[in-house]
């Protein structure tokens, strides 16, 4: 019986030192703001997401709000500016280190070193 509670007691240290010395430090670089731009022949358009981390009945997740803001030009028509915001919300795959978005399916990936996020094809730099 010893023996069963020592194995046992090993096998919990050994994982609470794996979280010491493998930090998922992908999901600590998530929250914050990304900002990207693009210019096609009829507009431009700026783009931001802000991702904030909330904690919902023990399971971990993410509010994304996306602001978008396009100008045109180049219109046979003069056009104003559009604005928009969208709530999404998100969860975290912690096997692909990706955060799914609820709402649409989209998926984020993050590169820690560049301080960077994919969404599709569409890379976002952290401020």
């Amino acid at each position: 019986m010893k023996i069963l509670i020592l194995l046992f007691s090993l096998i919990l240290l050994l994982q609470s030192c794996n979280s010491i010395f493998n930090p998922d430090n992908v999901k600590d670089f998530i929250p914050g703001v990304y900002c990207t731009a693009w210019k096609t022949a009829f507009s431009e358009a700026r783009d931001t997401l802000l991702i904030e981390t909330i904690t919902q009945q023990g399971s971990e997740g993410y509010i994304i709000t996306r602001r978008t803001h396009i100008d045109f030009m180049n219109a046979a028509k003069k056009r104003e500016p559009e604005y928009s915001i969208v709530k999404w919300a998100g969860t975290y795959d912690a096997g692909n280190k990706t955060v799914l978005i609820n709402n649409n399916g989209r998926i984020l990936s993050f590169d820690t070193n560049k301080k960077e996020m994919k969404m599709g094809v569409v890379t976002y730099k952290k401020l």
